[in-house]
């Protein structure tokens, strides 16, 4: 597992700001804010189907598709002031920090590099919910979807839209491709919204997105890799970055990045109920810069079907030597991550 893992993450590492960036106490503050909010959340029941709100169809349709054709064309045309009035706070921060992380500029790197977004009237409509007492809006649509120079293929398009000051602004788009789900895309073509309470994709968010804080330029580029079957991770880094990651397996690109020396990562591992849980990973990796070197892991946590750790807050050191070994023509003795469960030794040995 070790193996296939790193090294497929391996392959995929080879993948001036206009926010102030993150000062210590911002940092501290920030951290303070989020323990209350998630105090407060635990506190919260649940949101379930029943508070789920079915608005007027058309109304929300209008509302959505005026705000969706906005966001898409200021990221046609290059425009800025038009983009960042139609995209909602945390979105933009979030767009802001990927970019600043992998030594971007944004936001002209942003503006040169997006692609173009889906036009809505090449969609059915199929309805739209609300959530979080009518401050978030999921609308979702049916249709035919080119990902890049593929064939086209059915998907179902959602639009996430929060609602800031009284005005509906874009969070994201998912889509789902529907070519192994033929009764979902019956259903869906026939704008059977009861099945959009029944899809967690489909669903509005359960509360209004929290604003990540600016992160700084990065000493190190860093990616967080994940492979967690059957379980739900909180995670951390340096204080700055923050991850969620349930029952998939995805890589991202770590806010504010890596440093020389001590680092820090804080993760909750929790099971989630009535799924199996074979063999989980994560790793964090430097990213190379240099054309020819390779990505170095600096901490890993691999756990089989068998082990229950539930995570911890650890502190890994990234050495000279980890950034030297990252050069495919280093002589040294590769320096091994930092390992969060002890590595099991083989029977007899």
């Amino acid at each position: 597992m070790r193996a296939i893992f790193f090294q497929l993450a391996a392959i995929s590492t080879l993948l001036g700001s206009v926010a102030t960036a993150a000062t210590p106490s911002a940092i501290e503050a920030e951290l303070k804010r989020r323990a209350e909010q998630k105090k407060a959340a635990e506190a919260t029941p649940p949101a379930k189907p029943a508070d789920i709100i079915v608005p007027n169809q058309e109304k929300a349709k209008e509302v959505a598709e005026t705000v969706y054709n906005t966001w898409r064309l200021s990221m046609i045309r290059g425009n800025e002031q038009a983009w960042r009035a139609s995209t909602c706070r945390s979105r933009q921060m979030k767009v802001r920090n990927l970019i600043i992380s992998q030594r971007g500029n944004f936001p002209r790197d942003f503006f040169r590099e997006t692609q173009e977004a889906p036009n809505i009237d090449n969609f059915v409509f199929v309805g739209a919910l609300l959530g979080c007492k009518g401050q978030t809006m999921a609308c979702t649509y049916v249709g035919k979807l080119q990902l890049g120079d593929g064939q086209p293929r059915e998907n179902a398009y959602v639009l996430e839209l929060v609602q800031e000051q009284g005005r509906w602004k874009m969070d994201q788009t998912r889509f789902f491709d529907l070519a192994q789900l033929p009764d979902v895309k019956k259903r869906l073509y026939n704008k059977d919204i009861s099945i959009l309470k029944e899809q967690d994709g489909f669903m509005p968010y359960d509360c209004v997105p929290g604003t990540p804080i600016a992160c700084r330029a990065p000493e190190l580029i860093g990616k967080v890799f994940v492979d967690c079957p059957g379980r739900y991770i909180e995670m951390s880094i340096n204080g700055v970055s923050v991850h969620e990651f349930e029952d998939e397996r995805r890589a991202d690109v770590i806010s504010g990045g890596l440093k020389r020396g001590q680092n820090t990562i804080t993760y909750k591992i929790k099971d989630r109920e009535g799924l199996k849980k074979p063999t989980m990973a994560i790793g964090l990796f430097v990213a190379p810069e240099t054309p020819g070197n390779q990505g170095v892991c600096v901490f890993d946590h691999i756990l089989d079907a068998n082990d229950a750790a539930n995570g911890g807050t650890f502190t890994f050191t990234i050495s000279n030597e980890h950034i030297a070994s990252m050069n495919p023509n280093y002589k040294g003795q590769q320096p091994a991550p930092f390992h969060a469960v002890p590595l099991k030794q083989k029977s007899g040995k």
